[in-house]
């Protein structure tokens, strides 16, 4: 289950759609998404299957070129890459769920973040041949101290396996500590993925690139599909304003304070250290019941009772403009004063 099925909401509170504020799903809600229009050539022509011309554009030159892919959104890459090991894999929990549903033809084993961040030693005493961290991870907006970090990439090396980094939510972060252009040039082993689904609130489009070695690079345009973008979604990257999304991570840096500060208020207890534009809780009900009860008010958030590490009596919430937040956290205090009943 993801969030972000609004649609679904819509349909079974008769709610509209454009009145409904999603807080389930963590699209970035400081961005004004520009207009577009599909020209009938890029319907009609194949896409170009040369993507050169845009790997800098996408990575806003911080990755040379020839250390880009671009990917139909992270997902796809995922299952590609996935599907193209064998042996053991690591996942460190919590996770994308779709490191869990993508096909795979070895074993998968779990480790839980807590674990792998303040003994990563343990990997010693495993055999595996990539290990996938999310960075910062989703749903608690964590991310793997540094020195954490570099001691995977010490052992992986030594391993030969790969580190799968996803940096989803990457942009969303204030003051990034870990330099990725560095590190993929001196460790072989490491992909840097990113989508560019949530930052731009563009997840209709698809849009997302993988960042690594020249011969990872290689090796993974291989078992891509030549027209794997649509001509649009590559038209819309040429377009794409890094500039004005500048001060966004400090925006949402002050806005997650506040939010956290009003709903610690209402004995709802932090889980994690977020950095990225959502937070969860651990709250004294089931949160099933409260999603009911904002859904119904026009308002969705996620529930987590599909991740093994929580349950039902956690919720995500995602940051969004003040005034939204104001009437999500009015609605909670209604809940929790007993105007649901």
């Amino acid at each position: 289950m993801h969030g972000g099925n609004i649609y679904e909401v819509s349909r079974e509170t008769s709610i509209p759609v454009k009145k409904i504020l999603d807080f389930s799903s963590n699209m970035n809600d400081f961005i004004n998404i520009k207009s577009y229009f599909v020209k009938s050539s890029d319907i009609k022509n194949y896409p170009e299957s040369k993507l050169d011309p845009y790997n800098k554009i996408i990575s806003n030159d911080e990755f040379d070129g020839e250390n880009i892919m671009i990917v139909p959104g992270l997902t796809y890459i995922i299952h590609k890459f996935i599907l193209s090991l064998s042996g053991n894999i690591i996942i460190v929990s919590p996770s994308f769920t779709e490191y869990l549903n993508a096909p795979f033809n070895g074993n998968r084993i779990i480790l839980p973040y807590n674990i792998i961040a303040s003994n990563p030693e343990i990997l010693f005493y495993y055999n595996y041949s990539a290990i996938f961290i999310v960075y910062p991870d989703n749903p608690t907006g964590n991310m793997l101290p540094l020195k954490s970090l570099n001691n995977i990439l010490r052992i992986s090396d030594e391993k030969n396996a790969y580190i799968f980094l996803d940096e989803s939510f990457i942009y969303f972060v204030n003051k990034r500590e870990l330099n990725e252009n560095d590190i993929i040039k001196k460790h072989n082993n490491i992909i840097i993925g990113r989508s560019l689904t949530k930052f731009f609130s563009i997840p209709g489009l698809r849009i997302g690139y993988i960042a690594s070695g020249k011969e990872n690079i290689i090796h993974l345009n291989k078992i891509a599909e030549p027209w794997r973008m649509p001509q649009f979604s590559l038209e819309y990257i040429k377009d794409l304003d890094y500039a004005s999304m500048l001060n966004i991570p400090e925006t949402i840096s002050r806005e997650r304070k506040y939010m956290i500060g009003e709903l610690e208020k209402l004995n709802f207890k932090l889980v994690g250290r977020p950095k990225a534009n959502f937070i969860t809780f651990k709250i004294p009900f089931d949160g099933r019941i409260i999603k009911s009860f904002l859904e119904k008010n026009g308002i969705m958030i996620r529930t987590l009772e599909d991740y093994d590490t929580f349950g039902k009596n956690f919720i995500r919430i995602s940051i969004k403009q003040h005034n939204k937040n104001l009437i999500l956290i009015k609605n909670i205090k209604n809940f929790m004063s007993g105007k649901h009943e």
